[in-house]
């Protein structure tokens, strides 16, 4: 007998070209020691089959190079466009399924092995001889595998669409009858019956997954301990059934159906469990040395704190829902730049866009959100009549408290080596570029901070958090949206102001009610705001169109030049085009990422259908 590597051989042997009957590669396989069988004889082998399976979640909002996916919206602009890297492809439109869109972060590959590994771990752990610690233990990992295929599903949903599925005729999908829909991951020889499904079928696939994990009472509500936090909860759970109706009621998705009020409902159904198992807010900063006593001081300590756990008995942070990986991005890049000794480059930099996306504190927009600009390059903002707190010679002051959490501008104080006031003049240590090898300086007139510590310096770089890829905020501004467009106007107004009062912002005027199309402007940039520089607005940029229409914002962007001769107080600040060539990534097929060439090739061969996503080659 000899050795199998588990999470090698067996995963290189199950991804991309092995569209072949697995239990026919076992049985042909002689590798070392243990042969593939003998691992469901052991419970150690058993208990890490699993474990190596659960983990594997992508980095949150995040492409290869280090540039975040906030870098191909409307909210940055990256100081590595003249790199040759990712945002230089993008940004040129130097982009196919062969030279690689980086939206796709390598997901395809790792997350089908990762499905067809639990299929096996699921096709053996309700066997009765198969070992386990107790029959405890089996009922959770049975849940674990379950929910854990749901996720990952959903993973590949919001980058792909839906994949591949096999569609067994005269079954009806609603009985959740598993011979209807099998994964191309299933131990089966039938390829060439594969086909992809509609969104819907594919949806409430996940969604039968979850259903099956929270069926089983020894799933734990929330992570109580830090050595469970890649384990899959009941939170987690109900979290992607909801977020994922949500997806598949918006245009992207939706195929002219509406699903908008099956997803408020789950949704608010959601929510309703959240809060009755104790997951609630941040609002309550606890160093104030460190994040001071400003109206957004909770708020910045969530997105920077390490220290608050949110896998424990008692959890300092109850709004995390779940959460992975390493630091979301500390001073070594998006911050100031590399004119500061230990900081690699000034990375993703926030638009002149996304700076006028926060109000004034009085709870009015600066702009007229239906309408923001007059020309193509944004140089005539639609200033908004009834805003009286706003001055264009002084426009950061007065702004909403989130606004100096998250984005820095000239006149910010931040430490280094020493204390220093940004300044973005043309003479400035902090000046804008457009210099593609300047990669030290911002291209917009800003810089980024929302999860870089205060109190970083040169000798103290504390990373901010782990990406929290779900938390109550999000799952309330997914609540909101869904009952928005259910029709439900109150329930989202309601729900945008849960979020607001953590900042002390002003609540939505109550006349909004009445004015659907006013109240999906203001529901719309509460959710830019508040998830500003995440994931967030990647993906709901692309979800609301439709498949054949163009992403809205991304074409021209403008950046704030500064003339600063010593005396703060009298800055010029004037608009100023960012780039007058148009940038690239807005493109119809933009919205999903391509499926590796190599990988629809075969399938072609093998099905003779094309699977490859709209618009790409």
């Amino acid at each position: 007998m000899k050795k199998i590597y588990i999470l090698s051989l067996v995963t290189m042997a199950l991804l991309l070209g092995g569209c072949q009957k697995i239990s026919d590669w076992m049985e042909k396989q002689d590798t070392g020691d243990l042969q593939f069988e003998d691992i469901w004889q052991d419970v150690n082998y058993v208990e890490g089959w699993l474990n190596n399976n659960l983990g594997g979640y992508p980095g949150l909002g995040w492409v290869f190079g280090g540039e975040p996916l906030w870098s191909f919206t409307d909210e940055g602009w990256s100081s590595l466009d003249g790199t040759g890297g990712s945002s230089y492809r993008v940004y040129s439109g130097n982009f196919s399924s062969t030279a690689g869109w980086p939206g796709a972060r390598n997901l395809y590959g790792p997350m089908l092995a990762r499905i067809r590994n639990l299929n096996m771990f699921l096709h053996y752990i309700v066997l009765p001889e198969t070992p386990v610690q107790n029959e405890a233990s089996r009922r959770r990992m049975l849940a674990d595998a379950y929910v854990a295929r749901a996720y990952y599903m959903f993973e590949l949903f919001k980058e792909y669409g839906p994949l591949y599925l096999y569609n067994e005729d005269g079954v009806d999908p609603a009985d959740g009858n598993p011979e209807y829909l099998r994964y191309v991951t299933e131990l089966t020889d039938k390829y060439t019956d594969l086909r992809r499904v509609p969104a819907e079928d594919y949806v409430r696939w996940i969604i039968a997954d979850c259903d099956r994990g929270l069926a089983i009472d020894d799933l734990p509500w929330r992570a109580n301990a830090g050595n469970q936090a890649t384990r899959m909860t009941k939170s987690l759970a109900w979290c992607i059934k909801a977020t994922s109706l949500m997806w598949l009621a918006s245009p992207l998705f939706n195929n002219g159906k509406d699903y908008w009020e099956e997803a408020y409902q789950m949704n608010k159904r959601t929510l309703e469990l959240l809060r009755e198992h104790g997951f609630e807010l941040y609002t309550t900063c606890s160093n104030t040395q460190v994040y001071g006593t400003g109206d957004a001081n909770a708020y910045r300590e969530y997105y920077c704190n390490t220290n608050l756990s949110w896998a424990a008995p008692s959890p300092t942070d109850r709004e995390t829902i779940f959460a992975y990986g390493g630091a979301s991005g500390g001073p070594t890049n998006n911050y100031v730049g590399s004119r500061h000794t230990d900081i690699a480059h000034a990375g993703t930099c926030p638009t002149q866009e996304m700076v006028d996306a926060y109000e004034t504190k009085d709870g009015v927009p600066v702009l007229d959100l239906a309408n923001p600009y007059a020309d193509q390059y944004h140089l005539q903002p639609n200033f908004n009549p009834e805003n009286t707190m706003y001055d264009e010679q002084h426009p950061y002051d007065n702004r909403d408290p989130r606004f100096d959490e998250c984005i820095m501008h000239h006149g910010s104080p931040y430490t280094w080596d020493k204390q220093y006031i940004l300044d973005i003049s043309s003479g400035g240590l902090n000046y804008r570029s457009l210099l593609p090898t300047d990669i030290s300086q911002t291209r917009t007139g800003y810089y980024y901070c929302k999860t870089v510590p205060p109190n970083v310096s040169l000798n103290s770089h504390p990373g901010g958090r782990a990406p929290m890829q779900y938390k109550l905020s999000e799952m309330i501004l997914n609540f909101a949206e869904c009952a928005l467009n259910a029709g439900h106007l109150q329930d989202a107004m309601d729900a945008v102001n849960e979020i607001r009062e953590r900042v002390n912002m002003p609540p939505l005027p109550a006349e909004l009610v009445n004015n659907p199309e006013k109240l999906r402007l203001r529901v719309y940039n509460e959710r830019r705001v508040e998830l500003a520089f995440e994931e967030a607005r990647y993906n709901d940029l692309r979800r609301r169109c439709r498949p054949e229409e163009e992403i809205p914002g991304i074409k021209y962007f403008s950046a704030m030049d500064v003339t600063y001769a010593g005396d703060w107080s009298a800055a010029t600040h004037v608009r100023v085009p960012l780039r007058e060539e148009i940038r690239h990534g807005f493109e119809p097929q933009c919205k999903l990422s391509p499926l590796p060439k190599g990988e629809v090739s075969n399938l072609k061969v093998i099905t003779g259908v094309d699977f490859q996503n709209y618009g790409w080659d």
